[in-house]
């Protein structure tokens, strides 16, 4: 892990992007379908890709190719993202993607 978990909490907490990208992995996604989602340009998505991926929030499925990279959240970030959800869950500033189905990997 990088980072303690609080420290992970508040370098995802610090923005919105980050925490609404890291609920948007429940599925396999790759980036391009991540800056779609968020109406952000591929750019964007794939800086913020990176870094949940530097922090081992997120986890590379096809490492090996070089387009077409496919990430899913990890059991970490999963944690992290509950605790940024309870957090924002009084804020009504953020629009952050469901809990419901963090259970499911």
């Amino acid at each position: 892990m990088t980072g303690t978990f609080w420290e992970l909490v508040g370098y995802v907490k610090r923005s919105p992007n980050r925490a609404k990208a890291l609920g948007l992995f429940n599925s396999p996604t790759m980036p391009s379908e991540l800056g779609k989602k968020m109406q952000i340009s591929l750019t964007h998505a794939s800086k913020i890709v990176r870094e949940l991926h530097s922090k081992k929030l997120v986890v590379c499925l096809n490492e090996k190719l070089k387009l077409g990279r496919i990430y899913r959240i990890t059991p970490q970030g999963k944690k992290v993202l509950k605790e940024v959800n309870r957090v924002f869950k009084h804020n009504k500033q953020y629009k952050l993607p469901s809990n419901k189905n963090l259970d499911e990997f």
